[in-house]
């Protein structure tokens, strides 16, 4: 049933008149007749989303920037800022509050980030308010009135069961009727001026949740909720992605969760879900845990790319925000750091103003050890980004791939890597290496290589910077490398693509997106003891760092010997193929000239 509009004349003498005359004709604004409905791209997460974000809610301009700019002077990398609620004149509104305490000057604030390599995602829900308000405790902004378009979209019947006002975590108002091809051309135009500033992308909030009908009215008739919630996600990536170069924009949404009293579920379908968080977690072991469990049932139900917020969220032991404060403990933020770094998605947001320079105690130890895991993740964006696409074409299996019993928590990231978190403030765990498989201990790169199906009882993690990670023999992980912070090259590889290979008895490949979003194929293979890696074209030179369970010194580029170079910057400034033995790592490197044609690389004893 759609808004039932008022009489505007009564039927008393006309014999002809029906006892139920028509509604007078929508006012203009309603479009009838406009079909708004947008077809969404196929599921894409840009390269953008793999880098490091930073946000936090009741924010503004000048925090905005101060935070990037904190990051950029410490050398920590960041690509994307999260600007939460709230930000807009009132919620869901889609007009920046430019106000001189808030976002002023927004284009110019969206321009002035992208301009630092920074994309900008706006918080948004589908509720358009008649009460609004904020929860944080000394928030300052007001709210007078019904949010402009509410009284519009309500006498076009722009809204759900009716019109009816459902109360939800910042007031109350009617949900967009996603099923009204009129709405949505109403609801699309409200974003055109925003999308305009360049914004990459929307963190689209579960307010679904807060529409309690089940089925939903909607002009298309009753919809089961699910089917309601679905249409949300998906109309806000399809408009989004249509006013935006193809590929660039992306939302972020929830997949597979539970919170705040509500059944556990999926919320996105995993096709409109190009970035997934686990987002209200409590800022503790417990919070570490349910993010954990979150993301493992989300990547489950074949989402692909998964994450949440570092360190927690909720500053509550409860989500209603009445239970006992949960102190800020940095070494919680510490594994949670390590964690979120080796997920697709790491995003640090919370409530309050929690930098790594700004945490209560141990910051100089806080800030280092977030620089390093927040440097691997952007070095890993390229790895990251070609497991995705490779999993959405159908060639890869997904990125997180939970393995052992339930409350174990290791995970393999695609065929490369094996996680094992650190789940409690002792630092130590026993760690189970999937067996098949040798895999070496990536903080002792020249250790020998572990056996699969051996359990590492009491693995010491005691040193907060590190957690237990291992790389699986036949890996092959493509870089981006341009500083020294994590040890796989220095300044000198910027400009280079850096692929470290373990080899393997077993041949292996992985298909490498490159800068042109065109395949590269990388293999390796053993054969007499003879290692060859093979890469069937090279955008820009590589930098190729090739794991030694043997001593070696000769390596060749498509059978002509390398030149033995001193040392790692000589090798990354030749312009011919070059060798360079590490000892510490017990690795060789081997430098290749860009080509488009296959190169193959042998290592021999």
């Amino acid at each position: 049933m759609r808004f039932a509009r008022p009489l505007a004349i009564a039927c008393v003498l006309a014999p002809a008149c029906s006892s139920t005359p028509p509604a007078p004709p929508p006012p203009p604004e309603c479009l009838p007749g406009v079909d708004g409905t947008v077809a969404p791209p196929p599921i894409h997460t840009p390269r953008w989303a793999f880098e490091p974000w930073l946000g936090k809610d009741y924010s503004s301009t000048d925090d905005t920037l101060a935070f990037i700019q904190g990051s950029i002077d410490r050398n920590i990398p960041v690509g994307v800022a999260l600007i939460d609620s709230p930000w807009e004149t009132n919620y869901n509104t889609f007009v920046p509050d430019e106000s001189p305490s808030r976002y002023h000057d927004f284009a110019a604030t969206v321009s002035t980030l992208a301009n630092e390599g920074v994309r900008t995602v706006l918080w948004i829900t589908p509720f358009v308010n008649d009460v609004s308000y904020d929860l944080e405790i000394g928030a300052t902004t007001h709210y007078d009135g019904p949010a402009p378009g509410f009284d519009l979209a309500t006498e076009c019947g722009f809204f759900v069961d009716d019109g009816h006002a459902y109360p939800w975590y910042k007031g109350s108002g009617g949900a967009i009727d996603f099923f009204d091809p009129s709405a949505l051309a109403w609801w699309h135009a409200q974003q055109d001026a925003v999308l305009a500033t360049g914004i990459a992308g929307y963190k689209v909030d579960f307010g679904d949740a807060y529409v309690t009908t089940d089925p939903v009215m909607t002009a298309a008739g009753p919809e089961p909720h699910q089917a309601y919630s679905e249409a949300y996600y998906r109309d806000l990536l399809a408009y989004g992605a249509s006013k935006r170069p193809p590929g660039d924009f992306a939302t972020m949404v929830r997949g597979w969760d539970v919170s705040y009293g509500f059944a556990p579920r999926t919320y996105a379908r995993p096709e409109d879900a190009p970035i997934v968080w686990a987002g209200d977690n409590r800022r503790d072991w417990v919070g570490l845990a349910d993010a954990l469990n979150t993301s493992f049932m989300s990547a489950s139900l074949g989402y692909v790319v998964v994450g949440s917020d570092v360190g927690g969220y909720l500053d509550h032991d409860d989500q209603d925000l009445t239970g006992p404060q949960i102190p800020f403990d940095t070494l919680v933020f510490a594994r949670w750091t390590a964690m979120s770094a080796l997920m697709p998605l790491m995003q640090l947001l919370g409530r309050g103003d929690v930098m790594p320079w700004s945490v209560p105690d141990d910051v100089d130890e806080t800030v280092t050890l977030y620089r390093y895991w927040a440097t691997l993740h952007h070095e890993l964006a390229p790895f990251y980004y070609s497991l995705a696409e490779g999993t959405y074409a159908g060639r890869a299996g997904g990125i997180v791939r939970p393995v052992g019993a339930a409350g174990d928590f290791r995970y393999m990231l695609g065929d490369a890597f094996l996680v094992a978190p650190i789940l409690d403030a002792s630092g130590v765990r026993d760690v189970v290496l999937p067996a098949g498989a040798k895999y070496y201990d990536w903080w002792t790169p020249a250790a020998a290589p572990l056996d699969g199906g051996t359990t590492l009882a009491q693995y010491d993690a005691t040193d907060r910077s590190r957690i237990p990670l291992f790389v699986r023999e036949g890996a092959i992980v493509p870089l981006a490398v341009s500083t020294d912070v994590v040890p796989v090259g220095d300044a000198s590889s910027a400009g280079a693509l850096t692929v470290l290979v373990y080899p393997s008895a077993t041949p292996s490949s992985f298909t490498f997106y490159d800068d042109d979003d065109t395949t590269t194929t990388l293999t390796q293979s053993i054969a007499a003891g003879a290692i060859t890696v093979g890469l069937s074209r090279t955008v820009k030179p590589a930098l190729v760092r090739v794991r030694l369970d043997a001593a070696s010194t000769a390596a060749t580029v498509d059978g002509a010997p390398a030149t033995a170079a001193p040392d790692f910057d000589t090798l990354a400034a030749s312009p011919v193929a070059a060798s360079f033995v590490e000892p510490s790592t017990s690795s060789i490197w081997i430098k290749v000239p860009a080509a488009q044609s296959q190169q193959t690389i042998v290592v021999t004893p």
